[in-house]
């Protein structure tokens, strides 16, 4: 075959992870990454979607009937290489002119041969047919083909860990924003009793009105911050509806119920670096189009040599059908065929340099592709790190709030403090842990994200 041969470029990537090291070694650790990666939340509901979107998502079906069409080309571009043999039986029926130039034979002293008016004409022909592919010009187009079926495998792929990340965000946001709901809900209660407190405390005059607005304007602040959370829960809800083939709403009394957001993973399984780029599918597909492009030089190498074809035909001839399958109505013909270009107008050529610039495109869209995927698995590890350390020190500062709310408690009990010292202390205590609780959120999507960046749940778990 005439043309470049294609050889995968070489991968060369560091082994390590820039953000290993002995305070992250505690959080993470090389050994392959899970592929089903959305058990570590041991979440029964989130497994249950999961499921759904990888049996129901209308995307991933359409993507799976691109990869049928694609093996449905490879198919016709193969057959091809492989003789083609057809069947013809007609039959046809002509009227000639009386006056017309073949209407009669001969002339003056000669007879005249008069042609019939009318003339039958019966066929039963097998043709045959073969362009032998010398230069490889059509082994190189079912090279093309073969490495597009690759290509949209791969997007198919993408497609599935986009898909799973995008349920698991859903759904964790949604446990996350119930549970910050009852939080905010909570402060509300808190701030309603200390309204309650102040407005007695101003009619008996140990306060002035402006304390009594400035409670009032918090808990309106309050009390508006509850909208905006309740639209995302039900926002979600219906996210994870349409991610799974559903109708929006066909979850909501499913999942209304509050649940607590399950717990990040003691350690994460991330792999060596020098293994993700072999995992990612977005990679494996830029490759798969370099492979393609890379068969198209060799189709417009080819495409500057002669074509050979032989043809032969063979069958039954006659004027009348009753006498076509006769030994004396056989007929036959056989042929080749040697066509070489000569002069196309700079139309070949421009064809090879396309094809070549093409090549270039896909390899740097390759290279651009691969940094984009380091970029990103190094991004969301560095993240999902300092979200685990931020969540440390916000656990530690609740803990200490609920003690010191604890005993402020059995100090109010004995009399020492007042209630309204001890409410604004629960009130603090609110506070951090909703941003512990948010803190948790941001972590939880975060680490989604990694196991998404990490390219895991399109292959089967050995």
């Amino acid at each position: 075959m005439v043309g470049p041969d294609y050889h995968p470029p070489h991968l060369d990537s560091p082994t390590q992870w820039e953000s290993l090291n002995e305070s992250s070694a505690a959080h993470l650790m090389t050994k392959k990454p899970l592929a089903k990666w959305w058990e570590v939340f041991k979440d029964a509901l989130l497994d249950k979607y999961i499921r759904l979107a990888m049996e129901n998502n209308n995307d991933l079906r359409a993507a799976e009937s691109n990869i049928l069409a694609a093996r449905a080309l490879r198919q016709i571009v193969s057959s091809k290489l492989y003789p083609q043999l057809d069947l013809d039986l007609n039959a046809t029926r002509t009227a000639y002119s009386q006056n017309g130039l073949f209407s009669t034979l001969g002339g003056g002293a000669v007879p005249t041969v008069q042609l019939p008016r009318f003339l039958n004409l019966f066929n039963a022909l097998f043709a045959a047919s073969w362009e032998i592919d010398l230069f490889g010009k059509t082994r190189r187009l079912v090279e093309a083909a073969e490495a597009w079926v690759g290509r949209t495998t791969e997007r198919k792929n993408d497609l599935i860990i986009s898909l799973l990340a995008e349920v698991a965000e859903n759904y964790l946001e949604v446990r996350g924003n119930q549970n910050l709901l009852a939080l905010r809900q909570e402060n509300v209660a808190l701030l309603e009793k200390t309204l309650a407190i102040e407005q007695k405390r101003f009619e008996t005059g140990y306060v002035n009105a402006f304390d009594v607005a400035q409670i009032e304007a918090e808990l309106a602040l309050a009390r508006a911050a509850i909208p905006p959370l309740q639209s995302h829960i039900y926002t979600g809800i219906y996210a994870l509806s349409v991610l799974t083939g559903q109708y929006p709403g066909a979850f909501t009394e499913e999942m209304l119920p509050i649940e607590p957001l399950p717990k990040e993973p003691a350690i994460v399984r991330v792999g060596l670096q020098s293994d993700l780029l072999r995992r990612r599918p977005d990679v494996r597909e830029k490759e798969r189009e370099l492979a393609t492009a890379t068969a198209f030089v060799g189709v417009a190498v080819a495409s500057f040599y002669p074509s050979f074809s032989l043809s032969a035909d063979g069958g039954f001839q006659s004027l009348a059908i009753k006498e076509l399958f006769q030994k004396n109505s056989k007929t036959w013909s056989l042929g080749t065929d040697l066509l070489m270009p000569l002069f196309r107008g700079g139309r070949l050529v421009g064809q090879l340099h396309a094809s070549e610039a093409s090549v270039a495109a896909a390899a740097f869209a390759y290279q651009q592709t691969v940094l984009n995927a380091l970029e990103e698995a190094e991004t969301t590890l560095a993240v999902y790190l300092q979200d685990l350390f931020k969540i440390n020190h916000l656990q530690h500062n609740v803990a200490w709030n609920r003690e010191k709310v604890a005993l402020t408690r059995r100090r109010y009990e004995s009399g020492l403090v007042s209630l309204m010292e001890w409410l604004n202390l629960k009130r603090e205590l609110n506070g951090v842990e909703q941003n512990l609780l948010q803190s948790r959120i941001t972590s939880l999507v975060d680490l989604v994200s990694l196991y998404k960046a990490l390219g895991g749940g399109w292959e089967e778990e050995e």
